[in-house]
C-alpha cells in the first residue's frame, strides 16, 4: 500500500471516529463510538492468510463441503417438495425425518432466494433454479388478491393452515423472487418483488399498522411501531435489487432505513439499537424502553456494512462497523461463550439466555466483512473465536443439519427445526468474501485506502 493511500485511509478513519466522520462528514449516525475500537488494525501492514486457524483456502474449502456435501444433500432428500414444489422444513435432524409436511410462508420465500443465489454466485446448475420456480408457483398462487399478507402456513397442497401473517412473508417472498429474476433473467419477477416491497412498506408506515412483537414477555401491543427488524429487511431487500440496476424509489427506501438505523433506534441510554420506537420515532413508555433484539441490531448493522461497500461510502462503513462492534461487544456471554440473542432490559441486564445458530452466524459474516475492508485484529478475534464456537456448539456433524440453537450451556440442542435461509446464506458470504480476498492476494479492499 502507497504511503499517500494509507494516509488517506488513516485520515478518514480518524476524522470518522473523532466525529468529524459520524456527524459532520457524514451525517448519519447517533453512535457515540470511542476511537480506540480501531486502533487495534492491522491495515497497511501484513496481508491476511489466515483465519481461525486456517489458511484461506481451506477455510473456503470447509464452507463449500459443509454446503455442497451436506446441507444441500439434506434439503434434497428431507425438504425440497418433488410434488407440489416449494420447502418442508419440520425436520427432526437428528432422526433425518420429516416430522410434518406444513409450508410456511418465511421458508418458501427464503428458500427461492437460496437456490436462486446459489444459482447466481456458485454454479449455473438448472436444478437450483428448477427448485425455485417450483417454489415460485406453488406461493404465487396463494397470494392474496388485496393488500393483506400471505397467511402464515399452508398445507403441503396448498390448503390454508393458520390465519394471517405477517409483514415478513410477503417481504422474504419478494426477496426470493427478486433473486430468482437476477438467475432466469425474467423481470416479471422482479416488478412483483418492488410491487410488494412497496406495498409492504405502505402497510408500515400507516399510523394504525400493528406488529406481534413475539420477544418481549407479556408482548403489549403498539399501534403503529418502528422494527428494527422491519428497516432491516427493507434495507436487505433494497441493497440487493439495487445491485441489478438504479431504481430510485429503492435507493430513497435504503437512505430511509439506513437514516433510521444510524439515528432514529439510536438508545443514547446504553448506545446500542432499540428494537421497537414509536412510530414518531419517540422511545415509548413501556417495556420497549429497555428492550433490545440485540442479534437484529447485529445483523443489521452488518447489511449497512455491505450497502457501505456497494455505495463505495467508507464513512458509512466506519460508522457501522463501530456500531457493530458495540453490539457484538455487549451480546458476548463472557462465560460460556458465544453471543446472546435478546436483550430484555438493558438497565436490568435481563437477558434471554437462549442462543441461535443464526445470531452467531451473523457475527461472522459481519465480522469477515470488517476483516475485508480494514483487517481490525478485534475483527480477526471475534471471527476466531465465533468459529470455534459454533464448530463445538451448533455445528453437529452427526445431525442432518446444523441445530437451530439451545440454551445457553447449548446443551441438548434443538433438534426439531431446520434454519435453511441464515445457515447457507452465512455459508455463501463468508466463502464469496474469502474469494475476494484471495483474489487480491490477501490485501485489504480499496474501501477505505
Amino acid at each position: 500500500m502507497s504511503g499517500k493511500s494509507f494516509s488517506r485511509r488513516n485520515f478518514i478513519r480518524s476524522n470518522a471516529i473523532a466525529g468529524i466522520g459520524l456527524s459532520g462528514l457524514a451525517g448519519l449516525s447517533g453512535f457515540a463510538v470511542d476511537s480506540s475500537e480501531s486502533e487495534n488494525s492491522v491495515q497497511g501492514k501484513s496481508p491476511i492468510k489466515t483465519l481461525a486457524g486456517l489458511n484461506l483456502q481451506q477455510l473456503h474449502d470447509r464452507y463449500h463441503d459443509e454446503l455442497f456435501k451436506r446441507f444441500l444433500p439434506a434439503m434434497e432428500s428431507l425438504c425440497i417438495d418433488p410434488v407440489y414444489g416449494g420447502f418442508m422444513c419440520d425436520v427432526d435432524i437428528s432422526e433425518r425425518k420429516l416430522v410434518n409436511t406444513i409450508k410456511r410462508v418465511w421458508n418458501q420465500g427464503r428458500g427461492i432466494w437460496v437456490y436462486s443465489f446459489l444459482y447466481n454466485n456458485f454454479e449455473k446448475n438448472p436444478r437450483y433454479l428448477e427448485v425455485a420456480k417450483k417454489a415460485i408457483d406453488f406461493i404465487l398462487k396463494l397470494k392474496p388478491k388485496d393488500d393483506n399478507f400471505f397467511d402464515g402456513s399452508y398445507s403441503r397442497e396448498g390448503n390454508r393452515i393458520s390465519g394471517p401473517g405477517d409483514i415478513y412473508g410477503n417481504l422474504f417472498v419478494a426477496e426470493g423472487l427478486a433473486e430468482y429474476a437476477k438467475a432466469s433473467g425474467d423481470k416479471s419477477y422482479l416488478k412483483i418483488a418492488k410491487e410488494m416491497i412497496l406495498t409492504c412498506l405502505e402497510q408500515y408506515d400507516r399510523p394504525d399498522y400493528v406488529y406481534d412483537i413475539s420477544y418481549v414477555p407479556g408482548k403489549p401491543k403498539m399501534q403503529g411501531p418502528r422494527n428494527l427488524g422491519h428497516w432491516m429487511i427493507f434495507l436487505s431487500l433494497s441493497s440487493q435489487i439495487l445491485t441489478q440496476g438504479p431504481d430510485p424509489e429503492l435507493e430513497k427506501l435504503a437512505d430511509r432505513c439506513i437514516d433510521a438505523i444510524m439515528k432514529q433506534h439510536v438508545n443514547e441510554e446504553f448506545n446500542i439499537l432499540n428494537e421497537v420506537r414509536n412510530h414518531d420515532f419517540t422511545l415509548p413508555k413501556n417495556e420497549y424502553a429497555d428492550f433490545a433484539v440485540i442479534g437484529h441490531g447485529i445483523e443489521t448493522l452488518a447489511f449497512v456494512m455491505a450497502e457501505a461497500v456497494r455505495r463505495k461510502d467508507p464513512a458509512l462503513f466506519i460508522a457501522s462497523e463501530a456500531a457493530f462492534k458495540r453490539h457484538v461487544d455487549v451480546a458476548a456471554d463472557k462465560l460460556y461463550g458465544g453471543h446472546f440473542e435478546v436483550l430484555y432490559n438493558a438497565n436490568t441486564y435481563s437477558w434471554s439466555p437462549s442462543k441461535s445458530a443464526w445470531c452467531q452466524q451473523e457475527v461472522s459474516i459481519g465480522a469477515l466483512l470488517s476483516i475485508e475492508h480494514t483487517g481490525n485484529t478485534w475483527a480477526h478475534e471475534c471471527f476466531s473465536e465465533g468459529d470455534a464456537y459454533m464448530l463445538e456448539k451448533m455445528s453437529c456433524p452427526d445431525y442432518a443439519f446444523w441445530t437451530f440453537g439451545g440454551n445457553r450451556k447449548v446443551v441438548n440442542p434443538s433438534t426439531k427445526t431446520i434454519e435453511h435461509y441464515h445457515m447457507p446464506r452465512y455459508l455463501m458470504r463468508n466463502m464469496l468474501a474469502l474469494q475476494r480476498i484471495m483474489k487480491r492476494k490477501g490485501k485489504l479492499s480499496d474501501l477505505i485506502s
